[in-house]
């Protein structure tokens, strides 16, 4: 099976504030996993600045409005691996289901 690229072109775009805090986030990441505990589950970032870590993201949510920031200048996301970051082509692998070339679809047939 091959992978096929998705086209970032659907993407909506994303608010300045937001794509500089997501960055900042996705490039600290591989240095954040190791840190993440019962505690540290979820991390904010304003820009460059990593805001704090929380158990849930809705304290993180709390914690950069009670700094007067706006939902259209930070970012809070997930200690998790394997994350994609939305402004990289996804992978997809075909499966071989899908319309054929003249868009009718083909019935696979399932393994025995």
């Amino acid at each position: 099976m091959s992978a096929i690229p998705q086209p970032a072109d659907d993407m909506p775009e994303i608010a300045p504030g937001i794509r500089r805090s997501m960055e900042a986030y996705w490039r600290d990441l591989p240095q954040l996993l190791p840190l993440k505990s019962r505690k540290r589950r979820w991390v904010a970032y304003h820009g460059d600045e990593r805001i704090a870590f929380g158990r849930g993201q809705w304290e993180l949510y709390d914690e950069c409005f009670r700094r007067g920031l706006r939902e259209d200048e930070f970012y809070v996301g997930p200690l998790e691996p394997d994350e994609n970051s939305p402004w990289e082509p996804e992978e997809v692998e075909a499966t071989g289901e899908g319309p054929d070339d003249d868009g009718r679809y083909e019935m696979l047939e399932e393994p025995k």
